[in-house]
């Protein structure tokens, strides 16, 4: 049953594109599949984006038609358009600002899973890599040696064999936020993430199957925790089926 007093969400959702979860003062958590820009490449409508209404660069913002209930909707951070799961929006511009703070301030606790080819030996470690991020024919290509620095605690979840030969599933907390920063730390440790087309492994990745798109990538934006106003939200989204062998 829905909430007394609660207004209808109208928003022009991108294809797929889900909300799963209500938090306090106009927080949202939005479930994203592979493919889907979190924002237009250049701005303005993106039928293949989060949302499919006008965006703002500059607001950072959906900017949401009158006969879809008007006003803005923030975007608070940005999953690559490959990886799917839980990404955080907010129509109250001081909800977007507190929380747009915490990710800055290293408050939000993330939680993704990676299916990469190969694993690590250990089964669990503290990765620390710097990353250095440049722009490549408009596109944004990172690689490890140089830059910011970057952190991230990685669990194996399970080993097996699968089409692409040995493979793992690994849990993954990033504490800094860098561009590719996963995918780039994940490759030059010699297993890179299943279906990355710009670190990966082209041949293992034709191996995997048809059962997916050519440009899905097997990571997914799991879980996301933090205070709000100071009450606590945590939102946790199921793997897609395609991880599941």
């Amino acid at each position: 049953m829905r909430e007394e007093n609660k207004p209808v969400i109208r928003w022009p959702l991108g294809p797929g594109v889900e909300i799963v979860k209500r938090g306090p003062a106009g927080l949202y958590a939005l479930n994203k599949p592979s493919g889907i820009r979190s924002q237009p490449k250049e701005g303005g409508k993106d039928p293949q984006a989060l949302l499919t209404c006008s965006y703002s660069l500059k607001d950072e913002a959906y900017h949401i038609p009158p006969d879809k209930g008007g006003g803005k909707v923030w975007l608070l951070h940005r999953l690559d358009a490959g990886t799917s799961g839980v990404i955080l929006v907010a129509d109250e511009e001081k909800t977007a600002d507190e929380v747009k703070k915490a990710f800055a301030e290293h408050r939000v606790k993330k939680t993704y899973v990676a299916l990469v080819l190969g694993g690590p030996k250990e089964n669990e470690a503290v990765w620390r890599d710097r990353i250095e991020v440049s722009k490549e024919g408009g596109r944004a290509r990172g690689k490890a040696g140089a830059g910011l620095w970057a952190e991230a605690r990685m669990r194996v979840r399970e080993r097996f064999q699968g089409k692409a030969g040995s493979m793992s599933l690994l849990e993954l907390q990033p504490k800094t936020g860098r561009t590719h920063q996963l995918r780039i730390q994940c490759a030059q440790r010699g297993f890179p993430i299943a279906g990355d087309r710009t670190y990966g492994d082209f041949h293992r990745n034709r191996l995997l199957g048809e059962k997916v798109r050519p440009e899905t990538l097997f990571l997914h934006s799991e879980r996301i925790q933090l205070d709000v106003i100071g009450q606590p939200f945590d939102v946790l989204t199921p793997l897609p089926e395609y991880f599941r062998r």
